[in-house]
């Protein structure tokens, strides 16, 4: 309610569209082509159903997230600020910036694409902790499923390169933020036209904590024994047995896994 008459100062015509269920929503997107901007209001989840059909359409408007998810890590990335007021004032008094979207096989994600515990933390949340604590319950079900997670070997082939790697998760990243947990690596950049590989090798209490010290700005991932950095443009993941595959937060995919990345592809208002 607060939203829309700071829209409305700032736009000849607003028409706002609430729908009941995903395919309402997309289809509603698929009407958008004339607009100038859309808003969407939720999460990474409504982010990427969203940029599912967006891609496919000739003209994309700009793309105003509003964040009114658990997480909002793309819109964490972006710099957008995490209170729908300040959100929308950011957004119409800032600027239009084009981001690089990424395929993976058939689909789009804008944010990350991981294998191993990412999936399993996802998979892993109780529904009751995350209505209570929201973020936490991300963090909660990570560090249980560090605890009992045993290495998968991964078939990497990163632009013409393979690598064998023993890990217990591969995340690829456009964006810089996961689980409102923001990787300090200023390389991170969803508009470099490269996307962002992290190996983690293990679940000991020595990776964990690498893991976390991730978030010290002097920290230096080559400088660490437990977790390895690559970047690509099109990359290949292969695993011996089927795993699942978080894209955004939402689980539907499994590997082998194509991954290429669309350089900017999708103009985004940014403060």
């Amino acid at each position: 309610g607060k939203v829309v008459p700071i829209l409305a100062t700032h736009c000849s015509q607003l028409t706002i569209v609430q729908t009941m269920s995903p395919e309402e929503f997309q289809n509603a997107i698929l009407q958008t082509e004339a607009a100038d901007v859309l808003f969407l209001l939720g999460g990474d989840g409504t982010l990427h159903t969203a940029i599912q059909v967006l891609e496919t359409m000739k003209n994309v408007p700009a793309i105003g997230i509003l964040p009114g998810g658990t997480c909002n890590d793309f819109a964490r990335t972006l710099g957008i600020p995490l209170t729908l007021e300040l959100a929308v004032e950011s957004l119409v008094n800032g600027n239009v910036a084009p981001m690089d979207l990424a395929q993976i096989n058939d689909r789009w994600f804008m944010n990350f694409a991981g294998v191993g515990l990412i999936a399993d933390a996802s998979e892993n949340i109780n529904p009751d902790l995350k209505s209570k604590y929201g973020k936490l319950s991300y963090f909660m079900s990570a560090i249980q499923s560090f605890k009992q997670s045993e290495p998968i070997s991964f078939q990497l082939h990163i632009d013409g390169v393979s690598y064998l790697e023993e890990a217990v998760m591969v995340l690829v990243m456009n964006g810089n933020s996961i689980g409102t947990h923001r990787f300090p690596l200023e390389i991170i950049d969803p508009s470099d036209g490269m996307l962002d590989i992290i190996v983690v090798q293990s679940s000991t209490m020595v990776a964990i904590r690498e893991w976390y010290s991730l978030n010290q700005p002097h920290i230096v991932p080559d400088d660490l024994n437990n977790i390895t950095h690559y970047r690509g443009k099109e990359i290949s993941i292969k695993t011996s047995e089927p795993k699942k595959v978080d894209t955004d937060g939402e689980i539907y995919l499994e590997t082998p896994l194509q991954i290429q990345v669309h350089s900017k592809k999708i103009n985004f208002l940014i403060p």
